[in-house]
């Protein structure tokens, strides 16, 4: 298992049947086809593995994962 917070956000993701097998950092989204109900739901998700608040439009389906990572860091997000 890819052990970067990009990594744990794909695995979030699989949990929540997007297909992700061609899924990269540099993928958004919207190339997922994640409406913004899903996104809440992954938003949730994230919050409840890192513990951590993740407000309202912090994630949109125009960010690539690498970037939504990166949000997650911003808030002291750290990966072992």
């Amino acid at each position: 298992m890819d052990n970067s917070i990009a990594g744990r956000i794909i695995v979030v993701l699989t949990d929540l049947t997007v297909p992700t097998e061609d899924v990269t950092p540099d993928t958004t989204f919207e190339a997922m086809e994640i409406d913004s109900l899903l996104l809440e739901e992954l938003a949730l998700r994230l919050q409840k593995s890192f513990g951590i608040e993740i407000e309202t439009g912090e994630l949109v389906p125009e960010q690539t994962v690498a970037e939504a990572a990166a949000v997650l860091e911003a808030k002291g997000v750290t990966v072992a």
